[in-house]
Protein backbone atom coordinates (compact mmCIF):
# COMPACT_ATOMS: atom_id res chain seq x y z
CA UNK A 1 0.00 0.00 0.00
CA UNK A 2 1.59 3.31 -1.08
CA UNK A 3 2.46 5.96 1.66
CA UNK A 4 1.31 9.57 1.39
CA UNK A 5 2.86 12.89 2.86
CA UNK A 6 0.81 14.54 5.15
CA UNK A 7 2.56 18.25 3.71
CA UNK A 8 1.75 17.14 0.03
CA UNK A 9 -1.61 16.22 0.72
CA UNK A 10 -1.96 19.91 2.47
CA UNK A 11 0.13 21.28 -0.10
CA UNK A 12 -2.74 20.13 -2.95
CA UNK A 13 -5.50 21.20 -1.08
CA UNK A 14 -4.46 24.64 -0.23
CA UNK A 15 -3.23 24.67 -3.90
CA UNK A 16 -6.45 23.85 -5.58
CA UNK A 17 -8.35 26.61 -3.33
CA UNK A 18 -6.59 28.99 -4.14
CA UNK A 19 -6.28 27.84 -8.02
CA UNK A 20 -10.45 28.19 -7.75
CA UNK A 21 -10.65 31.54 -6.38
CA UNK A 22 -8.15 32.88 -9.13
CA UNK A 23 -4.62 33.54 -7.90
CA UNK A 24 -1.80 31.46 -8.17
CA UNK A 25 0.40 30.36 -5.16
CA UNK A 26 3.91 29.00 -6.69
CA UNK A 27 6.05 29.16 -3.47
CA UNK A 28 5.19 25.72 -2.95
CA UNK A 29 7.92 24.44 -5.46
CA UNK A 30 4.98 22.26 -7.49
CA UNK A 31 4.01 22.24 -10.54
CA UNK A 32 0.25 23.76 -11.19
CA UNK A 33 -0.39 21.08 -13.83
CA UNK A 34 0.45 18.03 -11.56
CA UNK A 35 -2.68 15.64 -11.24
CA UNK A 36 -3.69 14.90 -7.91
CA UNK A 37 -3.22 11.34 -6.48
CA UNK A 38 -5.54 9.41 -5.33
CA UNK A 39 -5.68 10.76 -1.27
CA UNK A 40 -5.47 14.27 -2.76
CA UNK A 41 -8.47 14.21 -4.88
CA UNK A 42 -10.25 12.20 -1.89
CA UNK A 43 -9.69 15.16 0.24
CA UNK A 44 -11.12 18.03 -2.57
CA UNK A 45 -14.09 16.36 -3.32
CA UNK A 46 -15.58 16.66 0.46
CA UNK A 47 -13.68 19.67 0.95
CA UNK A 48 -14.85 21.35 -1.21
CA UNK A 49 -18.38 20.56 -0.04
CA UNK A 50 -17.67 21.67 3.12
CA UNK A 51 -16.30 24.64 2.16
CA UNK A 52 -19.03 25.57 0.01
CA UNK A 53 -21.56 24.47 2.31
CA UNK A 54 -19.87 27.00 5.16
CA UNK A 55 -18.48 29.61 2.53
CA UNK A 56 -20.33 32.37 4.33
CA UNK A 57 -19.55 31.15 7.83
CA UNK A 58 -16.16 30.87 7.34
CA UNK A 59 -15.52 34.17 5.27
CA UNK A 60 -17.35 35.88 8.33
CA UNK A 61 -15.16 33.76 10.93
CA UNK A 62 -12.07 34.64 8.79
CA UNK A 63 -13.31 38.40 8.44
CA UNK A 64 -14.26 39.29 12.52
CA UNK A 65 -10.56 37.55 13.10
CA UNK A 66 -8.48 40.94 11.88
CA UNK A 67 -5.83 38.36 10.77
CA UNK A 68 -1.66 39.98 11.21
CA UNK A 69 1.30 38.54 10.40
CA UNK A 70 1.44 38.90 14.53
CA UNK A 71 -1.86 37.15 15.26
CA UNK A 72 -2.23 34.99 12.40
CA UNK A 73 -0.81 31.64 14.31
CA UNK A 74 -1.65 32.16 17.29
CA UNK A 75 -5.55 32.99 15.95
CA UNK A 76 -5.08 29.63 13.77
CA UNK A 77 -4.11 27.45 16.42
CA UNK A 78 -6.84 28.31 18.89
CA UNK A 79 -9.60 27.63 16.15
CA UNK A 80 -7.47 24.53 15.26
CA UNK A 81 -7.42 23.32 18.85
CA UNK A 82 -10.90 24.20 19.31
CA UNK A 83 -11.73 22.28 16.12
CA UNK A 84 -10.58 18.94 17.93
CA UNK A 85 -11.48 19.24 21.41
CA UNK A 86 -13.37 16.60 22.02
CA UNK A 87 -12.29 14.11 19.34
CA UNK A 88 -10.76 12.95 16.17
CA UNK A 89 -12.76 11.99 13.12
CA UNK A 90 -12.41 12.37 9.11
CA UNK A 91 -15.21 15.11 9.04
CA UNK A 92 -13.22 17.43 11.43
CA UNK A 93 -10.05 16.79 9.39
CA UNK A 94 -12.00 17.82 5.76
CA UNK A 95 -13.10 20.80 8.59
CA UNK A 96 -9.42 21.62 9.43
CA UNK A 97 -8.14 21.44 5.57
CA UNK A 98 -11.64 23.60 4.47
CA UNK A 99 -10.80 26.21 6.88
CA UNK A 100 -6.90 26.42 6.29
CA UNK A 101 -7.96 26.91 2.71
CA UNK A 102 -10.24 29.84 3.64
CA UNK A 103 -7.57 31.22 5.78
CA UNK A 104 -5.24 31.01 2.89
CA UNK A 105 -7.93 32.76 0.43
CA UNK A 106 -8.64 35.45 3.11
CA UNK A 107 -4.79 35.73 3.01
CA UNK A 108 -4.42 35.91 -0.86
CA UNK A 109 -7.46 38.86 -1.05
CA UNK A 110 -5.86 40.71 1.47
CA UNK A 111 -2.32 41.07 0.14
CA UNK A 112 -1.00 38.51 2.64
CA UNK A 113 -0.21 35.72 0.47
CA UNK A 114 3.19 35.35 2.47
CA UNK A 115 1.34 33.51 5.04
CA UNK A 116 0.21 30.50 2.79
CA UNK A 117 3.65 29.00 2.98
CA UNK A 118 3.23 29.28 6.99
CA UNK A 119 -0.66 27.89 6.71
CA UNK A 120 0.55 24.69 4.84
CA UNK A 121 3.45 24.02 7.65
CA UNK A 122 0.95 24.82 10.72
CA UNK A 123 -1.96 22.57 9.17
CA UNK A 124 1.04 19.67 8.35
CA UNK A 125 2.60 20.18 11.79
CA UNK A 126 -0.49 19.94 13.91
CA UNK A 127 -1.56 16.73 12.20
CA UNK A 128 2.02 14.98 12.06
CA UNK A 129 1.80 16.27 16.03
CA UNK A 130 -1.53 15.97 17.27
CA UNK A 131 -3.52 13.45 15.34
CA UNK A 132 -1.23 10.97 13.86
CA UNK A 133 -1.88 8.48 16.50
CA UNK A 134 -5.82 8.83 15.69
CA UNK A 135 -4.51 8.80 11.83
CA UNK A 136 -2.35 5.76 12.49
CA UNK A 137 -5.23 4.13 13.80
CA UNK A 138 -7.66 4.69 11.13
CA UNK A 139 -5.65 3.31 7.79
CA UNK A 140 -3.63 6.84 7.98
CA UNK A 141 -4.73 8.98 4.85
CA UNK A 142 -5.64 5.40 3.50
CA UNK A 143 -8.60 5.83 5.49
CA UNK A 144 -10.01 8.91 4.07
CA UNK A 145 -9.96 7.31 0.27
CA UNK A 146 -11.94 4.37 2.27
CA UNK A 147 -14.06 6.61 3.75
CA UNK A 148 -14.82 8.67 0.78
CA UNK A 149 -15.52 5.94 -1.58
CA UNK A 150 -17.82 3.93 0.73
CA UNK A 151 -19.82 7.10 1.06
CA UNK A 152 -19.89 7.79 -3.06
CA UNK A 153 -20.65 4.25 -4.08
CA UNK A 154 -23.32 3.10 -1.36
CA UNK A 155 -24.95 6.45 -1.01
CA UNK A 156 -24.66 8.49 -3.71
CA UNK A 157 -27.06 11.22 -2.85
CA UNK A 158 -24.60 12.11 0.05
CA UNK A 159 -26.77 11.30 3.41
CA UNK A 160 -22.98 10.23 4.78
CA UNK A 161 -21.89 13.78 4.10
CA UNK A 162 -24.92 14.91 6.59
CA UNK A 163 -23.02 12.57 9.04
CA UNK A 164 -19.65 14.65 8.21
CA UNK A 165 -21.49 17.92 8.71
CA UNK A 166 -23.06 17.04 11.97
CA UNK A 167 -19.63 16.14 13.15
CA UNK A 168 -17.90 19.47 11.79
CA UNK A 169 -21.29 21.51 12.90
CA UNK A 170 -20.46 21.02 16.47
CA UNK A 171 -16.64 22.18 15.95
CA UNK A 172 -17.95 25.17 14.04
CA UNK A 173 -19.91 26.42 16.87
CA UNK A 174 -17.00 25.66 18.85
CA UNK A 175 -14.61 27.46 16.67
CA UNK A 176 -16.92 30.52 15.95
CA UNK A 177 -17.36 31.31 19.47
CA UNK A 178 -13.48 30.40 20.25
CA UNK A 179 -12.43 33.02 17.93
CA UNK A 180 -14.77 35.50 18.77
CA UNK A 181 -13.39 34.87 22.38
CA UNK A 182 -9.62 35.29 21.07
CA UNK A 183 -10.51 38.32 19.33
CA UNK A 184 -11.83 39.76 22.27
CA UNK A 185 -8.60 38.54 24.08
CA UNK A 186 -6.46 40.21 21.64
CA UNK A 187 -8.11 43.38 21.92
CA UNK A 188 -8.01 43.77 25.60
CA UNK A 189 -4.41 42.41 25.29
CA UNK A 190 -3.71 45.28 23.22
CA UNK A 191 -5.67 48.05 25.59
CA UNK A 192 -3.29 46.41 28.17
CA UNK A 193 0.13 47.25 26.62
CA UNK A 194 -1.00 50.28 25.24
Amino acid sequence: MESYNTRSIVVDYIKHRVAKEGFQWENDGRQSSVTPNVVQSAMRSPGDEFEERFRNRFNDLIEQLNITDNNAYDTFKIIVDETFSDGVNWGRIVALLGFAGCFVVYCFVHNKSHLADNVVEWVTSYIDTNLQEWLTSNDKWQGLVEFYSRRTESQRDWPSFKTLIKWSVAGLGAITLVAFLAHKKIIKFNHLIL
